[in-house]
């Protein structure tokens, strides 16, 4: 299902996006890493001490991790702390540029009206314990 708030800040994302690869350190995730957990990787507004802001919900990332690194692709593995701080700077970078374009209100009363607000509390548990199809699937014939 679609989500209006995602459609409404869409070219704020690719923006965002597209700056943001430009800036990567060079001794951080390497760029094709970077496009394969950012597309693994879904974003949401979170309620922080009282102000909401965007964050990664990184919930399939260490399937991502294992599944790279048991691939033949160089350079294919990543930290999972190391991701969550890329995903997280980026998040930070798309909603400045949101905010410069005078769409954060809109964006977040859509957000609220789909339910899609998450709270700081749910985003932990979430982030802690949130495992991807593939993992389960794979802790059966381990």
């Amino acid at each position: 299902m679609a989500s209006e708030w995602r459609d409404y800040v869409k070219q704020e994302f690719m923006k965002a996006d597209s700056e943001f690869v430009e800036e990567l350190p060079v001794n951080s995730i390497d760029l094709s890493t970077y496009g394969l957990i950012s597309e693994a990787t879904s974003f949401l507004p979170v309620r922080i001490d009282g102000e909401v802001h965007l964050r990664p919900l990184p919930g399939g990332l260490s399937a991502l991790r294992n599944d790279i690194q048991d691939s033949p692709r160089p350079g294919g593995g990543f930290e999972l702390d190391e991701a969550i701080e890329t995903l997280t700077s980026f998040a930070e970078e798309w909603e400045d540029r949101i905010k410069e374009k005078k769409k954060w209100e809109k964006m977040l009363e859509l957000a609220e009206e789909e339910g899609q607000v998450m709270d700081q509390e749910e985003y932990e548990r979430e982030s802690k314990t949130k495992t991807s199809f593939l993992d389960k699937v794979k802790s059966l014939f381990k």
